[in-house]
């Protein structure tokens, strides 16, 4: 089910580790490979955000809108994160925090975050774009649009196989009930 908290308090967690601000599309790049990540070796999501290709490569849908200042959370997104600074497309921490304020974020969370940004965090915004471009195959150049990436789809082209559709319905069940409780 996904959480805007959870999404503010993992790019909170990277920022923190960029020592402040940091390009938009890398976070949101970062972001995307630790839910792919997730899927991959667990095979459930951190976040549980729609998935989409974008020209800049595949992004988290919602996120991404609270990224670009388009939706409002209160003690979610924004309590975390500061709207992109227009002129550079920058992205920084909404405040100084204590790391035990990211309470949302599991032991696995944090496993999963320290492992992109080991692998990841050392790249430039377009390095890291290029790299998702070249080694997430549910990733297709959407030619200056959007297209959804389904659970199922990523799923498939995890190696989750027969087991990729179940794991997608469970997933959207979950959506679902999130919906209707928000209702």
């Amino acid at each position: 089910m996904f959480r805007i908290e959870i999404a503010g308090q993992m790019a909170a967690w990277f920022l923190r580790m960029h020592n402040g601000s940091m390009p938009h599309l890398k976070l949101m790049k970062l972001l995307y490979l630790t839910e792919r990540t997730c899927i991959k070796r667990y095979g459930f999501p951190a976040l549980g955000d729609y998935l989409v290709s974008m020209p800049h490569g595949p992004v988290l849908g919602v996120t991404l809108n609270y990224m670009r200042g388009a939706e409002c959370s209160e003690n979610g997104w924004s309590r975390w994160v500061s709207p992109i600074h227009i002129q550079n497309h920058e992205i920084s921490p909404a405040r100084e925090y204590k790391p035990e304020e990211l309470d949302l974020l599991s032991e696995v969370d944090i496993e999963i975050l320290q492992e992109v940004w080991t692998q990841f965090g050392h790249m430039e915004k377009r390095d890291i774009r290029d790299y998702t471009h070249n080694h997430c195959p549910e990733w297709k150049d959407p030619q200056g649009s959007s297209l959804p990436i389904t659970y199922k789809y990523l799923l498939d082209m995890l190696g989750h196989g027969e087991k990729s559709a179940e794991m997608a319905a469970k997933f959207e069940a979950q959506r679902q009930v999130r919906k209707a409780l928000l209702s």
